[in-house]
C-alpha cells in the first residue's frame, strides 16, 4: 500500500500519486511556479493540493462529496497543537434519533448511538482534531462493516433486516477508535502547513473561482467507469448526517453517477470523438443501450465538458492543465476518454503539448464483473495529457 502524502490513511479512489503529482509540479520553471495558484476541480482526497502545498504552492480543491473533502482536510492542515480527544462519557446524549440515523443500515443501535457520541466529542472541539476523529470514525466504520462489501469495491450493500446490523460492545468499540486515532495521529503529527490551500464542497460545473486566477490544473476526473462514488462511501456519508437512500441529491449530483438526471431542454453538444462514442453505444445490440446507458454516457460527457468549460474559465492564458484520464469499455464499445479529453480541449482553445503517456491498466472495475466479461474486449490504458493555450 502506498504511504506517501498519507495515502494510507483512508482509502479512496485516485488517478494518480501523491509522488506523481509533486513530480508534476516541480517538472515547471521556477517563474512558473513562483507565486503560481493550482487547481484541482476533481480534487477527491486531495493528492494535488497536498503536493502543492509541500511545494510552497498556493493551492485549491473542489470536489462535492464531504467525505472527501474531510479526507483532504486531514492531509492539509497543521497538526503541530492537537487538542486531546477524550473518551466521551457513557450517557452523553446524541443529537440525532438514533432509530432514524443513516448508519442504522449497517450498525446496530446501542452501537450507532455510541458512535455519535464520539463524533459529537469531535464537533464540539472542532478545527483540524475534528476532522482527524472523523477520519479514524471513518476508518472504524469501515472495519467493522466490511462484510458489507462485494466483489465490487464500489458497491455496499445495506442490511436488509435489523438482525444483520453490527453490535459492538462499547468498551471494544472505544477501543477500536482509540486504536484508529492513534494510528491517524501517528501520520499526521509531523505534517506542518508550509502554505494555506483551499478546500471546498462545490461543484466542477459551477466553480466558487474568480476568471483568469488560476495557473497550473492537476487533475483526474471520474472516468467513465460506472462508480458510484455516493454507494462507494454511503456508510461515510451517514456518519456525516448523508443518508442517500432517501435524499439523493448528492448521488445525483456527482460525476459518473448511475443516476439519471432530468434531461436538459437543450442537450450539449460533443466533439467528433464524443459524439462517435454516443452513436456506438445508440447503436448497441445490448438492452437499454439506447435507453438507461445512452443518457448516462450523454450525461457524464455533459459533467465532463461543464468542467473543461469551467477550467477554460478561471484558468489564465499562460496556464497549464495536467489530465489523467482511463480510458474503459461500455460492453464491448471502446470509451476513447483521453481522445475524447483532448478533442473537446481543442475545441476550448487549449492544445496538447505532450505525446500522451500511455500506461497500461491491469486490474480495472469491469474484469471484476462476471457479466461484463462476456464481451470481448482490448487493453485498457491510463493517459497523462498536458495542455497549454493554442497558438
Amino acid at each position: 500500500m502506498e504511504t506517501a502524502g498519507l495515502a494510507d490513511v483512508f482509502p479512496y479512489y485516485a488517478g494518480f500519486s501523491f509522488e506523481w503529482a509533486c513530480h508534476q509540479l516541480a517538472r515547471h520553471e521556477k517563474d512558473e511556479l513562483s507565486g503560481a495558484t493550482v487547481l484541482d476541480p476533481w480534487n477527491g482526497s486531495g493528492t494535488t493540493t497536498l503536493a502543492a502545498q509541500s511545494l510552497g504552492l498556493n493551492a485549491i480543491g473542489l470536489d462535492l462529496n464531504p467525505v472527501a473533502n474531510v479526507i483532504a482536510k486531514l492531509r492539509t492542515q497543521d497538526y503541530l497543537q492537537v487538542d486531546e480527544i477524550v473518551r466521551p462519557h457513557a450517557g452523553a446524549g446524541v443529537d440525532m434519533c438514533v432509530d432514524a440515523d443513516p448508519l442504522a443500515a449497517w450498525i446496530a443501535e446501542p452501537t450507532v448511538r455510541r458512535i455519535r457520541q464520539w463524533h459529537r466529542v469531535g464537533v464540539e472541539i472542532g478545527g483540524p482534531t475534528q476532522d482527524l476523529l472523523t477520519v479514524s470514525l471513518f476508518r472504524v466504520i469501515r472495519e467493522a462493516t466490511k462484510r458489507f462489501e462485494g466483489s465490487n469495491p464500489t458497491w455496499v450493500k445495506r442490511a436488509k433486516e435489523s438482525s444483520e446490523t453490527v453490535l459492538i460492545a462499547d468498551e471494544e468499540l472505544d477501543a477500536a477508535i482509540e486504536r484508529h486515532v492513534s494510528f491517524v495521529s501517528s501520520r499526521v503529527e509531523s505534517q506542518s502547513s508550509l502554505r494555506r490551500v483551499g478546500i471546498m464542497t462545490a461543484d466542477s460545473r459551477a466553480m466558487p473561482i474568480a476568471s483568469n486566477s488560476v495557473d497550473i490544473v492537476v487533475t483526474s476526473p471520474p472516468y467513465l467507469t460506472r462508480i458510484d462514488y455516493a454507494v462507494a462511501y454511503s456508510r461515510e456519508l451517514a456518519l456525516l448526517g448523508v443518508d442517500i437512500s432517501n435524499d439523493r441529491s448528492l448521488r445525483s449530483g456527482l460525476m459518473g453517477t448511475t443516476l439519471i438526471r432530468r434531461q436538459e431542454e437543450n442537450p450539449a453538444t460533443f466533439g467528433e470523438v464524443g459524439s462517435n462514442l454516443l452513436s456506438l453505444i445508440r447503436k448497441h445490440d445490448s438492452k437499454a443501450s439506447s435507453g438507461y446507458y445512452l443518457k448516462q454516457a450523454q450525461q457524464y460527457l455533459t459533467d465532463l465538458t461543464s468542467g473543461l468549460d469551467e477550467i477554460t474559465r478561471v484558468c489564465r492564458s499562460s496556464a497549464t492543465v495536467h489530465l489523467v484520464v482511463q480510458d474503459s469499455f461500455y460492453k464491448d464499445v471502446h470509451v476513447p476518454l483521453a481522445d475524447i479529453c483532448i478533442d473537446e480541449a481543442r475545441m476550448r482553445g487549449w492544445a496538447l503539448r505532450n505525446e500522451p503517456d500511455r500506461f497500461p491498466v491491469r486490474r480495472t472495475l469491469t474484469s471484476l464483473n462476471k457479466f461484463a466479461r462476456t464481451y470481448k474486449k482490448g487493453d485498457v490504458a491510463e493517459s497523462v495529457l498536458t495542455f497549454s493555450r493554442g497558438q
